[in-house]
């Protein structure tokens, strides 16, 4: 799946679970587990691409911090 395609199911996927009050929950996941296809996209860009608030780069940055902790202690 390239960037776009990526892009794009992440903004359905969040969209999905705004419908279970989950948005936040989800779009974390999905930034945890595509961290290694997202860590050279723009914070901002991300965030207004699935549409999110510019403001949401904070957590697409956390979300990627946490990635890497995760990979680093091997869970």
């Amino acid at each position: 799946m390239n960037q776009s395609e990526l892009l794009n199911y992440i903004k359905g996927e969040v969209e999905k679970a705004a419908l279970d009050k989950n948005k936040d929950g989800v779009n974390m996941y999905l930034v945890v587990k595509y961290a290694e296809q997202l860590k050279d996209i723009n914070p901002i860009e991300f965030s207004l691409t699935i549409g999110r608030n510019e403001s949401y780069k904070t957590e697409f940055s956390k979300g990627l911090k946490l990635a890497k902790i995760i990979k680093e202690r091997g869970l």
